[in-house]
C-alpha cells in the first residue's frame, strides 16, 4: 500500500478532503509512486516522532505535469490561465487552488524554491478520503 507524505502546510487540507491531488517528482529509481486503484495512506511528518496518518484514499488518476515559470502542461497539453480562456476543464489557477495554493504564480514560486523550474513529474489524484 503506497504512502505519501505531506508538508505541514498541506496536512489539514489533505486530512479534511479539500486537497485530493498531489504533484510529485519522478522517483530516482524510475518506479511509479502508485497506480490507479491503489489505496493510498496519506501522512504528515513521516520518519519523525510527529508522524500522523491524515487519511486513506483510492487513486483515481495519474497524469504527467510540467510546470514552467508562467505556464503548465498536463499530459502534454497546456493548461490555460483565466486570462486566455474559460473553455478548458480547469485553469492553471483552479489547478493550483486544488493543490493547496492561492493561485498559479504562488504554486510556480513554491516549485521554483523547492524543486527548481522547469519541473517535470506526475499528478496523483484520489477520491474521497476515509
Amino acid at each position: 500500500m503506497p504512502a505519501l507524505n505531506f508538508k505541514a502546510q498541506f496536512a489539514e487540507d489533505v486530512e479534511y478532503g479539500h486537497k485530493r491531488q498531489t504533484v510529485r517528482a519522478i522517483r530516482k529509481d524510475g518506479r511509479p509512486h502508485c497506480k490507479v486503484g491503489d489505496t493510498l495512506k496519506l501522512y504528515t511528518g513521516m520518519r519523525t516522532k510527529e508522524c500522523r496518518l491524515l487519511a486513506t484514499a483510492t487513486v483515481t488518476l495519474i497524469a504527467t505535469i510540467r510546470i514552467d515559470p508562467t505556464s503548465m502542461k498536463l499530459n502534454g497539453k497546456h493548461v490555460l490561465s483565466t486570462l486566455h480562456s474559460r473553455d478548458c476543464d480547469q485553469t492553471d489557477n483552479e489547478f493550483a487552488q486544488a493543490d493547496g495554493f492561492d493561485n498559479f504564480m504562488d504554486m510556480a514560486d513554491w516549485f521554483q524554491q523547492v524543486h527548481g523550474l522547469p519541473f517535470e513529474g506526475v499528478v496523483i489524484y484520489w477520491g474521497a478520503v476515509r
